[in-house]
């Protein structure tokens, strides 16, 4: 059973993080460890396990060992130095086998004595030497001397984790008490409100929790040794500027959490955060960018508890949110028994005598409040004994079904533990034991349970390790596909073996760590598919971060996992694109988010224009805006409510007065975004928040727009206080006789400022607006640099095609007549061959003759690719006008570079060429008639002659078009053939009639029709310029 001893008052507990110069020191040391290598003897027990009593045994295990090894790699030496040594010949093999009996002996028997003393110290007591040698020479020596070490190893182990799972509970303690441990008192009076939420972090918090008066004392007590490494650690690094890059964001994080606490060791923390502001190194604290619009952060959050969490992985804890527990569990973890005490016992003594401290407790307040229990507890102690010995009976068949055929309820050995458990399945059956393990007969089959899922956890490092560097060739189906892999496998661990004990046992046996590794990723993969299974069809942000990035590592081996993955990322994309629908949305502050219709009526008119633009960013969201427009709304009045709250817990409105700019700087923008969308905020039954906000702030919302103004005027001169006054006072002599509102900044409005110094100030005020402007800034401008050369690239492309596209379908791109353009017949002299910038709408059209012949083919294929052309045109536009704009600071931001690429593209880019209007058509017509007249004679017809007419008219019209020497000519011949009994009746169709129809006195029907009819058919393009 594992015991916690209390500290000794006197003994210095294990800080939480030793000084930088010790950590060089281990660096140095575990350097030359993995030059140094392991001993021979102990390379040897890890070979060779309990065999190496056995002389024939031992002979036949390693010559067994070296054979493979050698399959593998020609050369032992370089996986292992002193393999070349043992695997030489058979010779080489036999004496090892003698020595190692007396020399793996005596290595046990060593260690056996400095076991025996470590694992008498509690979980609490123990120090990190304790842990790391021990842990070392259980790791080699445990498979070689199993009676005489492994139940010693294994609660060695078992404290060692317990150990690194309190050390993070600790942790996460003395941050979220920063500035509160001056005494016992304070600290008590903090923890009861942060324990009501921290009851369903962890275990070891619970317990924590659940003894304040210890808890309070041991952090007391604990936070002057956390300040002293600080200390050193800051004081080393200041005197050595080359290590302060490094170490910033390190130290800067420890001042937050433990910098408050400290008293007799004061580490410099102000001064060390103004060298790393000087680097612009600068920690930003959970949940120190507070956003009205989302809920406020849970305090797990507010200490970064994730962060300590992936901390604790790194060395092989995993430490998952437990299940909500009940007041059976808490009393068993209260009530230990042993021999001599029964839970029944326990439980009463608990009831009487502390549940005067659980009566606000969230779990134990109704049980302690009920003074018929605490007065007399026997009842319901005996009913609660009769759960606990249901529920141990329960825990104990679930523990052994994972570790059949084994029996669990002895003490398995370290190499022959199965580590098939999931995260899951460990997080929940730790914590059952957490609870119930000093409730006999759970002591042994937990006590394997908790060195299982630290040995999953330790592996899982070392397999993950060597994946990383294996990628891709972890799974096979031909027949040297495993051959290879454990070739790659000794080539990686030539590099990484050194790099922890886990590695290096790894290593040391090729041919059954590659499949190992290979089993671990199929493992690994499963566990992401039930992951999957549950988050992939309604993910949230958390989720996709998480599981996409889990899915690109594990895809590259695992065709299982494919299109889940892919589902998974199709919604995850749709989550990305609805949320940049609805910021682009939200962007005008015209109110299109009020209701699903205003959205659905505006998001389809940008969705159109993305779709012809082959804007990928919207696809997702635009393909279903009834569904995606219903989210976006509902999310919206949600952040509306919620940003409403926070303005009213906060009193914001009546705060203005005493802090008119702070106040406004900050809300002012969160209510322009909203208010058109939020009625509440508007109005809110007479004034809404926003509203009341916008008048109070009215003052300063009109000189925070002056100010914008001078900032455009100043690009370039903001760097620093010094070169902004010189541009400045230059700008304000300029503008003494100016009444444009922009001379009231230049002046001081109070007599006790000059107006040296209002400029100054005005100065330092700019110059940090666009320090936080550039934060952003830098990464944008590289973002837009990429996004125009590879846009640049396509639209010459396009441009090109379409070029010749036009030149092939004999067209023309014309400036259309309309209220924008000329609209005189004549040519325009003063037009341009390329837009200009303005508002007004430009129609261009393509221009082709001859409506009669249908649209060819290549016209049609002309028409797409030039409406796609300026479409990608105006879209470079666009994106030149923002970002050239924005390149104005390029030099107070250092975006020089992004900037003269940008400058580069958005200099060059031309539209295709557009003709003006200009159109002079001329029509001549020829008519030529010819007239055959044959006469037949029929002695019946006395009256009439019968004839028979071919009339034929060659009409030819000419058109020229002075746009280009282009010259079109149609060519129509028409005959018209009748029969005619009397007298012939001529019939003409001019080209501006009407089509008729032709009845020779009731002779044949013939359908008329216009001779020419010169019609244009066009294409517009309107477009803005």
């Amino acid at each position: 059973m594992e015991t916690q001893t209390q500290p000794h008052t006197t003994a210095q507990p294990t800080p939480v993080r030793h000084s930088l110069a010790r950590a060089v020191a281990r660096a140095v040391k575990r350097r030359a460890a993995a030059q140094n290598s392991v001993e021979e003897e102990y390379l040897l027990a890890l070979i060779l396990e309990n065999e190496y009593e056995n002389n024939d045994k031992c002979k036949k295990r390693l010559k067994e060992y070296c054979e493979v090894l050698k399959n593998v790699t020609k050369e032992p030496k370089k996986l292992e130095e002193k393999l070349d040594g043992i695997c030489k010949d058979d010779k080489t093999i036999e004496a090892k086998c003698k020595e190692s009996e007396t020399k793996v002996k005596a290595k046990c028997t060593s260690f056996q004595t400095e076991l025996d003393k470590a694992v008498k110290k509690g979980a609490s007591t123990l120090e990190d030497n304790d842990c790391k040698k021990n842990e070392r020479q259980c790791l080699f020596l445990e498979g070689a001397c199993p009676t005489e070490l492994k139940d010693k190893c294994n609660e060695l182990r078992n404290k060692c984790y317990q150990k690194k799972r309190d050390d993070v509970a600790e942790k996460a303690l003395l941050r979220v008490l920063r500035g509160n441990l001056k005494d016992k008192n304070t600290c008590k009076n903090k923890l009861k409100g942060v324990c009501q939420e921290f009851n369903k972090e962890s275990d070891e918090l619970i317990k924590l929790c659940l003894d304040e008066e210890k808890t309070c004392g041991d952090l007391v007590s604990k936070k002057e040794y956390k300040c002293k490494p600080l200390k050193e650690g800051i004081d080393l690094v200041l005197g050595k500027e080359d290590l302060l890059k490094e170490k910033c964001l390190l130290f800067l994080e420890e001042c937050y959490f433990y910098g408050s606490n400290c008293e007799t060791d004061q580490p410099k923390c102000k001064e060390f955060a103004s060298k790393c502001q000087k680097e612009n190194l600068v920690y930003a604290a959970p949940g120190s960018h507070f956003d009205p619009t989302k809920l406020k952060i849970r305090l797990a959050e507010e200490i970064d508890l994730e962060k300590l969490y992936v901390e604790a992985v790194k060395k092989g804890i995993h430490i998952g949110r437990p299940s909500i527990k009940d007041e059976v569990a808490l009393l068993a973890l209260l009530s230990k028994s042993d021999a001599q005490n029964t839970f029944k016992d326990q439980c009463e003594d608990v009831i009487k005598k502390k549940c005067g401290n659980f009566k606000e407790h969230i779990i134990l307040k109704d049980l302690c409040s009920n003074k018929t229990i605490t007065d007399n507890p026997k009842e319901k102690c005996e009913e609660l004994n009769k759960e606990l010995t249901t529920r141990i009976l329960t825990v104990s068949k679930r523990i052994e079904k994972y570790f059949a055929p084994a029996n669990v309820k002895e003490i398995i050995g370290w190499h022959m533990l199965h580590t098939f458990l999931g995260e899951r399945e460990c997080t929940k059956l730790l914590s059952d034991c957490f609870y119930l393990k000093s409730q006999a007969p759970l002591e042994k089959p937990c006590n394997n349970l908790k060195a299982a899922c630290y040995k999953k956890g330790l592996e899982a490092v070392a397999n993950e390790a060597l994946q990383d560097k294996l990628r891709g060739k972890l799974q096979g189906s031909n027949r040297t596909w495993l051959e290879t892999l454990q070739k790659n496998l000794v080539k990686v661990c030539e590099k990484t073996k050194g790099e922890s004990d886990e590695l290096f046992v790894l290593c040391m046996n090729p041919i059954k760590t590659a499949l190992t590794v290979s089993t671990d990723l199929r493992m690994r993969a499963v566990a992401l598919q039930e992951h999957l299974n549950e988050k992939r069809d309604f993910p949230t942000e958390k989720d996709c971060k998480e599981l996409e990035k889990k899915c690109e590592v594990l895809g590259k081996d695992s065709r299982e996992i494919k299109w889940s993955c892919y589902t998974l990322k199709q919604h995850c994309n749709r989550l990305k694109s609805i949320e940049h629908l609805e910021e682009e949305l939200l962007k005008e502050n015209k109110g299109y988010l009020k209701d699903e219709n205003s959205c659905k009526e505006e998001a389809k008119k940008r969705c159109e224009k993305w779709f012809r633009r082959e804007n990928n960013k919207f696809f997702s969201a635009c393909s279903d805006l009834e569904l995606v427009c219903k989210k976006i709304t509902r999310n919206v009045e949600s952040k509306c409510n919620i940003l409403k709250g926070h303005m009213e817990t906060m009193n914001v409105i009546s705060e203005i007065a005493k802090k008119e700019e702070k106040i406004c700087e900050f809300w002012a923008p969160y209510c322009k975004k909203y208010e058109q969308n939020c009625e509440k905020l508007k109005n809110g039954g007479k004034d809404g928040q926003c509203k009341k906000l916008n008048k109070k702030c009215k003052s300063f919302l009109e000189k925070e727009a002056l100010e914008n103004k001078v900032v455009e005027e100043l690009k370039g001169s903001l760097s620093n206080v010094g070169e902004c006054n010189n541009t400045l006072n230059i700008y304000c002599t300029q503008l003494k006789k100016a009444e444009n509102g922009l001379e009231t900044l230049c002046k001081s409005k109070e007599n006790t400022k000059s107006d040296i110094k209002v400029r100054e100030e005005l100065c330092e005020k700019l110059i940090k607006r666009i320090k936080e402007k550039c934060s952003k800034l830098k990464d944008e401008l590289e973002e837009v640099k990429e996004v125009l050369e590879k846009k640049e690239e396509k639209y010459k492309k396009i441009k090109e095609e379409a070029e010749k596209a036009m030149e092939d379908a004999n067209l023309i791109l014309s400036r259309a007549k309309g209220p924008d353009n000329n609209n005189n017949k004549s040519v325009n002299k003063d037009s341009s061959d390329t837009p200009k910038e303005g508002k007004g709408t430009t129609g261009f059209k393509l221009v082709r003759r001859n409506a009669k012949v249908h649209v060819t083919e290549k016209e049609l294929a002309a028409f797409d690719l030039v409406a796609r052309a300026f479409d990608l045109y105006l879209e470079l536009k666009e994106i030149c006008n923002h970002s050239l704009k924005n390149c104005g600071f390029k030099k107070e931001c250092d975006c020089e570079d992004p900037c003269k690429k940008i400058q580069g593209i958005c200099s060059t880019l031309e539209p295709l060429k557009v003709r003006p209007h200009e159109i002079v058509t001329k029509n001549i017509t020829t008519t030529t008639t010819t007239t055959t007249t044959t006469t037949i004679k029929d002695a019946k017809a006395t009256e009439c002659q019968s004839l028979q007419t071919t009339d034929t008219w060659v009409t030819k019209t000419s058109t020229h078009t002075s746009t280009s020497t282009t010259t079109s000519t149609v060519t129509s011949r028409i005959t018209l053939t009748s029969t005619r009994r009397c007298k012939p009746t001529k019939c003409t169709t001019g080209e501006g009639d009407e089509a008729g129809e032709v009845k020779p006195n009731e002779g044949l029907r013939m359908s008329g029709w216009s001779v020419m009819r010169g019609v244009l058919v066009a294409m517009m393009i309107s477009f803005m310029i």
